[in-house]
């Protein structure tokens, strides 16, 4: 199963979350920002690996973006991969 793990800090918020979808995701870290409680927000990719005694864990795909404002407007950027350009 595929989820996206949100996370968002700064003056007024530090908060995290996990989210089914990617517009989720960015729904919830982005109203961090764009209220002004947080600077920055990340996004990312993952897969739940579930484990033999049932529990479970993610695994990060490398998936990822994060946002800040820019002029008054949220923006999100691609996180570049390890070894890899900016796509």
């Amino acid at each position: 199963m595929i989820v996206w793990i949100w996370d968002a800090s700064g003056p007024a918020a530090d908060a995290c979350g996990v989210a089914g979808t990617r517009e989720a995701a960015r729904s919830a870290a982005g109203s961090l920002v764009t209220s002004g409680q947080a600077d920055t927000a990340r996004i990312e990719q993952a897969a739940i690996v579930v484990g033999h005694a049932l529990s479970y864990d993610y695994c990060l795909t490398g998936r990822a973006w994060t946002a800040r404002l820019n002029a008054g407007r949220l923006t999100w950027a691609p996180v570049p991969r390890p070894g890899r350009a900016a796509s």
